[in-house]
């Protein structure tokens, strides 16, 4: 009876993740089917098939270009707008129209059809990220918390048709293979995560941003097994929920990391060589707009470009229904994460309304999500069962990402190089924090420390902070909803 009762719970749990997982499924494909390929989109361009051969800027144009000549361009990338960037994504958006045209004769529909390439990426990432949720000792009840904010979260991005969208994949895959590596730690493991970071390279340059850590958790591996000796027999007392984790002889490590620079150097990095070779492209180049554009900040004292902006704008921003002040980091972080940078300037104060409603929920759970991750991850990992390997990977991660990301923004001050799409990684990271907090919180987890005796702490704040974060999280899913409607009508 009782296992019976328990495959019923399984398959109820089942159920339940399949139908949030469905929601985030069809939220992105309504949002795709409703959205054209120039709706809020970034540096794209124009596409033209019926005009020829004609090499224009822009990802849409660079897409044209590969679909029509299969071949690299022969001439200097940096000479036209956004041919700098490595040529995956974009490749397999002209193989997909390859494909769409043996079917398709109307060129507007196939130009049309590209959008199919980043939804597919946009549903691979939702795998992935429960995936990684999987890994860590959260119950049925957080996992499902944890997944409805992905699911209705990044919804701009399934129809995105630059290279965001896929080069978030390959980051999110960098994260949960080298989950599994360390945990696992196989030649067939390692090589997975060397593909997922070459191919990330050759989709867009900043995936290299995971080298960090993963070398931090390589490094940790590696010490690991030489205080254990050389021959280590011994096994790791540390262990999650799913196995022991194993210390891998030195010499099978090493061999193993070789395999990693093996296969991920010479492909992540072939583009970047085949263009310092042939046209002395540094191996970073970076598109820069003048001083005299429109979104120049550096005229913007730091203090209120990456601290505080200045109260009366600030004020007269929320009085008017705008969006935030174009110059301040966090206020572009607040805004694109979860508008991108549409242009609000034609519609009705209750879109406004609604948009300011979406950043400020929005806001709330980033500022609980950053909470709950130092508290998770930096301060008390070991009370969350949460292993070295995984905790140094998200420390490291998300730490490097944030500096990188300040850095861009302080090197290049344009709006546009503010944009939540620079760090969105930063999602996954205090998340799984989020979902911790949240589960400690729950009548389940507070029940079952009280029969096994262990400390429950202040069981009523815990109690209210779990409900709080679920009526924001439920609030962001309504308001993102909404917000996804209001772009597929207008």
């Amino acid at each position: 009876m009782g296992e019976s009762m328990e495959k019923v719970g399984k398959r109820t749990d089942r159920i339940k993740m399949d139908v949030i997982l469905a929601a985030g499924c069809m939220l992105r494909l309504f949002y795709v089917l409703f959205s054209t390929i120039y709706d809020r989109q970034y540096d794209i361009g124009m596409i033209d098939l019926d005009a020829g051969h004609t090499v224009t800027g822009g990802h849409l144009a660079y897409i044209q270009y590969l679909y029509e000549n299969w071949k690299l361009p022969d001439f200097d990338p940096t000479t036209v707008y956004q041919f700098n960037h490595p040529p995956l994504h974009h490749y397999l958006c002209a193989l997909w129209m390859k494909l769409c045209s043996l079917f398709i004769s109307n060129t507007d529909v196939l130009e049309e059809s590209i959008q199919i390439v980043p939804f597919v990426c946009s549903l691979l990432i939702l795998w992935f990220l429960l995936r990684i949720a999987e890994q860590f000792e959260l119950t049925e009840k957080a996992k499902r918390f944890v997944m409805l904010l992905f699911c209705f979260h990044l919804v701009l991005l399934s129809g995105s048709v630059n290279n965001d969208c896929m080069s978030l994949m390959f980051t999110v895959m960098c994260v949960y293979y080298t989950i599994l590596w360390s945990r696992f730690p196989t030649a067939h493991n390692i090589l997975k995560l060397a593909v997922s970071i070459a191919l990330g390279m050759l989709t867009k340059q900043s995936v290299a941003q995971m080298a960090f850590p993963i070398a931090a958790v390589m490094l940790w591996m590696l010490v690991r097994s030489l205080d254990n000796g050389r021959d280590c027999r011994a096994r790791s007392v540390e262990s999650t929920r799913n196995a022991a984790i194993p210390v891998v002889p030195v010499k099978k490590l090493l061999g193993q990391y070789v395999l990693f620079g093996v296969v991920s150097i010479p492909l992540g990095m072939s583009f970047y060589i085949r263009n310092r070779i042939q046209f002395h492209m540094p191996l970073v180049w970076i598109y820069t707009l003048p001083e005299d554009s429109w979104q120049y900040t550096g005229n913007v004292p730091v203090l209120n470009r990456f601290l505080f902006p200045v109260p009366s704008e600030m004020l007269d921003n929320l009085r008017q229904f705008k969006l935030g002040c174009g110059y301040n980091v966090w206020m572009q972080i607040i805004r694109t994460s979860v508008l991108g940078e549409w242009d609000m300037a034609d519609v009705g104060r209750s879109v406004k309304v609604l948009a300011v409603l979406l950043m400020l929920v929005g806001a709330l759970l980033a500022l609980a999500a950053w909470m709950a991750f130092i508290r998770v991850f930096v301060v008390r990992a070991k009370r969350f069962g949460i292993d070295s390997a995984s905790r140094i990977l998200f420390v490291v991660g998300y730490f490097v990402h944030l500096l990188l990301y300040l850095k861009f923004a302080y090197d290049y001050p344009q709006e546009c190089s503010m944009h939540f799409r620079y760090m969105e990684i930063e999602l996954l990271f205090p998340a799984i924090a989020l979902a911790f907090i949240w589960q400690e919180g729950t009548k389940d987890q507070l029940e079952m420390r009280r029969r096994e005796g262990g400390a429950t702490g202040h069981p009523a704040v815990k109690r209210a902070i779990s409900q709080v974060l679920f009526v924001l999280l439920l609030a962001f899913c309504m308001l993102s909803t909404a917000m996804t409607a209001v772009w597929c009508l207008l």
